[in-house]
């Protein structure tokens, strides 16, 4: 009987919901098949790559919530392409571009997150990235650089 009592108490707080946070991220990897792959001379246009937002991570008193996390979403221009980033000045806290080339989840969007911070002040963001695209017949293309700035301070995201 007490087996019985003891299986029903920990079944009870096993069927509670977790309160973990859970963010995927907004890409997944590009890959081209080896025997696709054809050496060129000729470069495709450097891509156009916009910041559609920056959101900054603050605490919310909750430790398993998501409000720590940072989230930037670029606007691309291809959902067939493969999108490299290479931070070529300027620092980030995190590893927030992964290696290797990346496609879209989201139509049109690259989402990226980060552990940005349980602080409601958050220091100011001010990189320079070099993004170069890969078609899926191995073409590489000029590179574009994009500015990626936040002022910092005060989380507006409450």
């Amino acid at each position: 009987m007490r087996a019985l009592a003891l299986v029903t108490i920990v079944g009870a707080f096993a069927a509670q919901p977790a309160f973990a946070c859970s963010f995927g991220p907004g890409y997944e990897a590009f890959r081209v098949a080896p025997r696709v792959l054809r050496p060129t001379m000729t470069l495709a246009p450097a891509p156009d790559v916009a910041v559609e937002t920056i959101e900054r991570g603050y605490d919310d008193g909750n430790r398993g919530s998501c409000s720590d996390a940072g989230v930037l979403v670029l606007t691309v221009p291809s959902d067939a392409l493969g999108y490299r980033f290479e931070l070529v000045a300027g620092s980030l806290d995190d590893e927030v571009f992964p290696d290797g080339y990346v496609r879209t989840r989201e139509r049109g969007r690259l989402r990226f997150v980060w552990l940005d911070g349980e602080q409601d002040w958050q220091e100011s963001i001010d990189v320079l990235l070099k993004i170069t695209t890969l078609s899926a017949t191995g073409v590489v293309s000029e590179p574009t650089l994009l500015r990626v700035r936040h002022s910092g301070g005060a989380s507006a995201r409450r």
